[in-house]
C-alpha cells in the first residue's frame, strides 16, 4: 500500500461561460519533508492548489505550491489565496487599462520602478476618494490631471 503524507483538503467548483473549473487545495504541516524548513521562522503550512479547467471537452489541469504561515485549514487558506489573486488581477487590470501600464517604455535606472510606485499610489488615492464622484476610475484620473481643486482634495489638502 502507498503511505501518503496527511493532508486536509478543500474542493470548490464553478461553473462560468462555458468552463467548468475545479479547485482542489491540498493543505499539509508535516514541515519535515521541506528542503530546510527552518528558513521560512513563521511556516506552519504549505499547500497545492491544483485548478482542473474543462472548456470546450478539453481539460487542463495546473498546479501551484504555497508556503504559508496559516494553519494548515484547507478551505481557509484556498479562500486567502484566491482572494489574493482577485486582488492581483484586479490591480494589474486596473494598471494597464487606465494607466496603459503594459506600453510603458521606460527602461533606464529606477523610472519604471519610480513609475509604477507613483502610479499605484495615485490608484489608491483615487479610490479612496471620500467624495461620490460620477464616473469611473479612468473619468477620475483625467479631472484629477486637470483640476487643481480636485488634486487638492485627494491629497487631503483642501
Amino acid at each position: 500500500a502507498v503511505q501518503r503524507t496527511p493532508h486536509a483538503m478543500a474542493e470548490t467548483v464553478e461553473k462560468d461561460h462555458g468552463r467548468l473549473e475545479t479547485r482542489r487545495c491540498y493543505v499539509f504541516d508535516q514541515l519535515a519533508c521541506l528542503h530546510k524548513p527552518e528558513q521560512w521562522p513563521d511556516l506552519k503550512s504549505f499547500a497545492v492548489i491544483e485548478s482542473e479547467r474543462c472548456i470546450n471537452g478539453k481539460t487542463s489541469i495546473e498546479r501551484r505550491f504555497y508556503l504559508s504561515s496559516l494553519a494548515p485549514d484547507a478551505a481557509r487558506l484556498a479562500q486567502a489565496i484566491r482572494s489574493h489573486w482577485s486582488i492581483e488581477n484586479r490591480l494589474h487590470w486596473c494598471l494597464d487599462v487606465i494607466f496603459a501600464d503594459d506600453r510603458m517604455r521606460a527602461r533606464t535606472g529606477h523610472a519604471a520602478h519610480n513609475l509604477a510606485v507613483l502610479k499605484h499610489i495615485t490608484l489608491n488615492l483615487i479610490r479612496l476618494d471620500p467624495n461620490p464622484r460620477k464616473g469611473g476610475i479612468k473619468a477620475r484620473r483625467l479631472i484629477a490631471a486637470t483640476s487643481d481643486l480636485y488634486r487638492a482634495q485627494l491629497l487631503g489638502l483642501a
